[in-house]
């Protein structure tokens, strides 16, 4: 996890919120961390979670120093829990979640004993279950922490137990002056902070993987298959060693920007080819494209699908719609 500093600027409000509620000793037993992925929940929850548990936090923030901030950083503070989905398992299992609370139960009485649930909707049912039970009978000085880009995912009563903290987009000015501070001056900053959606540490991942320069080269290729310029099977064989996940929220890139140039009045497009694309792309197609990418997106996390076949199949559709406009 990268050591940016704690909190990030977009994150002050909240912050200061829940730290004078701890000071004044009404800190929420569960609290609920909601937005979109890239505006720092995980460092946040993290860096709040070391500094609950600093015994000498400088300017209400962990000091670093002490025993139990060289414990947090080394990942072995025993009061400290993190859950997440295994890697062969499709969500959090309820053992996961008994385990760690029968750890807690068993470590010595520090300030605070805190568990990490990251992504809370990953829980599986018989899981919540098992949570929901520490919710409704928390033990004292317990502090669970979830983090969710899909509150809708939760189970209500889960939902109810917590105190929500919602954490939206920063300011523009604000997201890209901070960018600007981690990031060569050539990088395009305006352009990524416009693909992550206004999200400063999604835009900040997309620069260090070069991510913009697969874009343009992507938005290319689609183009050409659109003039019927490039073949579809010579198209699918030169990304076929893509990175699945980053390919297909690539084209969802794509196509959210086509339909926002359409159906946003006043809308510049980043690149000239999305706007002659959409200036040409019928907005169903588009729309039912965007559907079919979400559709694959939730196989490709379950399943191993045939990529070649998978990527002759969206380069042809794309190409066909070419030739029948």
């Amino acid at each position: 996890m990268n050591n940016y500093s704690a909190p990030l600027p977009w994150q002050a409000q909240q912050w200061q919120q829940l730290y004078r509620c701890h000071q004044e000793g009404r800190l929420a037993h569960a609290l609920l961390l909601v937005g979109q992925a890239g505006l720092g929940k995980t460092l946040f929850a993290a860096n709040f979670a070391k500094t609950l548990l600093c015994k000498q936090p400088v300017k209400q923030i962990a000091c670093s120093c002490c025993r139990d901030c060289v414990l947090v950083a080394a990942a072995t503070h025993p009061d400290l829990c993190w859950l997440a989905t295994e890697k062969s398992s499709q969500g959090i299992k309820i053992d996961q979640v008994r385990a760690v609370i029968e750890k807690l139960n068993h470590t010595s009485q520090a300030s605070y004993k805190i568990i990490v649930i990251n992504p809370a909707d990953s829980l599986l049912l018989a899981a919540s279950h098992a949570l929901l039970k520490s919710l409704e009978e928390p033990s004292e000085r317990t502090l669970f922490i979830l983090l969710t880009e899909k509150i809708e995912c939760l189970l209500p009563t889960i939902r109810s137990r917590c105190q929500v903290i919602r954490f939206a987009t920063p300011e523009k000015s604000l997201a890209t002056t901070w960018l600007a501070q981690q990031l060569p001056t050539s990088t395009p900053i305006d352009k990524l902070y416009r693909l992550s959606a206004g999200a400063p540490l999604l835009a900040l991942n997309y620069a260090q993987q070069n991510y913009y320069s697969f874009y343009t080269d992507l938005l290319a290729s689609l183009a050409q298959l659109f003039n019927q310029e490039l073949d579809p099977v010579y198209c699918a064989a030169q990304y076929v060693k893509s990175d699945t996940s980053q390919l297909l929220s690539t084209l969802l890139n794509v196509i959210s920007e086509l339909l926002k140039c359409q159906l946003l009045n006043g809308y510049l497009a980043i690149e000239d080819a999305l706007t002659y694309l959409a200036a040409r792309m019928p907005t169903d197609f588009l729309l039912q494209y965007f559907d079919s990418l979400l559709a694959l997106q939730a196989h490709t996390a379950k399943i191993t699908l045939n990529l070649p076949l998978m990527l002759e199949d969206l380069f042809s559709r794309w190409a066909l719609q070419g030739k029948s406009c």
